[in-house]
């Protein structure tokens, strides 16, 4: 399944913080943003079609220039990502039973 949220912006709005939990794509849909992400050093002036890959644990700073720039941030719960969990999943669970009494295997 994939997430998809849709955001409107107008240049009068405040910059505003976001703080990205998981992997996603910041694309840009209609007009333009300023887009500052912590710890780097350049601001990006992203216009209709641009996309930033943005990385779990950052912060970034989202800004409208013009009236009604519109972006979107999407995470995709991919194969990988998908696989990734059940390994956590695995590895709980074999922490907290014990082997003789469940048995797992990989998928």
């Amino acid at each position: 399944m994939r997430e998809i949220r849709t955001f409107e912006l107008d240049r009068r709005d405040a910059p505003t913080r976001w703080v990205i939990d998981r992997p996603q794509t910041l694309r840009v849909t209609r007009g333009q943003i300023w887009l500052t992400i912590e710890g780097v050093a350049d601001d990006h002036w992203l216009s209709a079609g641009a996309t930033v890959e943005l990385k779990p644990y950052t912060t970034i700073w989202v800004s409208g220039t013009a009236d009604a720039s519109w972006f979107s941030i999407a995470s995709d719960s991919s194969r990988a990502g998908a696989q990734r969990l059940a390994e956590i999943v695995r590895a709980w669970f074999a922490r907290r039973t014990p082997s003789s009494q469940i048995a797992i295997s990989k998928a």
